[in-house]
């Protein structure tokens, strides 16, 4: 008998401007329709537990014709810190160039943290990027307010600043100081660049802070076109307890094209960022499955 952690995939090598790119296919067998998930910083395949709860209530209704997919991107593991979204982009469009060509009838993203300003990236006309049939933001968050609780105000400030001045002098591709990051983040080869965008609040990844003004937040939401599901995390360790996320939320769906974001949109009741708790990992299954039965 196998240990009760294992759990069966079927591996996709497909072509990728990331070499050697493999995705993984965990659900029903023979799905007509994909799901693709993608990660947050430091996550790669397999990292986050929720999307195989999703495969797995896949499986007991077979009959809505999806599995999940998981995949490695340039910026996996601890390879974000000289990546950029765009990069990510292009991997995710590699990916469901592929899905297509095998004949996946619909493609839907799902991201998850980092993976959800992968799909605002996605969105894009710059990327000519392939369409897609839906997405869903699973903690959508601000990286700077995200740093902000951890390395404190200052410091933050102090570390941005320091990027903007070696950005300024032509280096944006020289490393960080490690003493100007936060501590998780000291083991992690990042440029100034990447930090700039991740902190900043001008830095180009950020689509969900909630001091965003309208000007420029609405072209955002506005490029999106297929069918929208966004889901706060109630307890997420990574938002400030001010932030009103119910609220943020129907602000984003009324940024949004009329009918395009879900009513089914909201706030995960106790979930950390990863939704790892097993209420909040149920509801989120629950509202995803919801989600994808009404994508026609």
């Amino acid at each position: 008998m196998a240990p009760p952690n294992t759990f069966t995939t079927t591996v996709h090598s497909f072509p990728s401007p990331t070499p050697h790119a493999c995705a993984y296919e965990i659900g029903p067998r023979d799905a007509k329709n994909s799901l693709v998930f993608i990660g947050g910083l430091g996550d790669g395949p397999h990292t986050v537990p929720y999307p195989r709860a999703i495969a797995k209530r896949l499986e007991e209704d077979p009959s809505l014709g999806y599995s999940v997919f998981e995949f490695r991107l340039k910026s996996s593991f601890s390879a974000f810190g000289f990546s950029r979204l765009v990069d990510d982009v292009a991997d995710i469009a590699a990916l469901v160039r592929y899905l297509r060509g095998i004949g996946k009838e619909r493609v839907v993203l799902m991201g998850h943290s980092t993976g959800t300003q992968d799909c605002m990236e996605y969105t894009s006309p710059a990327h000519a990027a392939p369409p897609v049939d839906g997405y869903i933001l699973q903690a959508p968050v601000y990286d700077g307010d995200a740093m902000a609780l951890v390395m404190g105000n200052g410091p933050l400030e102090e570390s941005i600043k320091i990027a903007k001045q070696l950005i300024d002098a032509g280096k944006s591709y020289d490393r960080m100081p490690v003493a100007h990051l936060p501590e998780f983040l000291q083991g992690t080869p990042m440029s100034a660049w990447r930090w700039y965008a991740l902190a900043a609040a001008d830095g180009e990844d950020n689509y969900f802070s909630p001091d965003l003004s309208d000007e420029v937040a609405a072209p955002y939401w506005q490029r999106v076109d297929k069918p929208l599901l966004i889901l706060h995390s109630g307890s997420d360790e990574y938002v400030p307890e001010s932030v009103n996320k119910e609220s943020l939320i129907n602000h984003w769906r009324e940024l949004c094209r009329p009918g395009i974001a879900s009513e089914l949109s909201g706030v995960i009741p106790g979930a950390c960022h990863r939704a790892t708790e097993p209420e909040a990992e149920e509801w989120l299954c629950d509202t995803v499955i919801k989600f994808l039965q009404g994508i026609k």
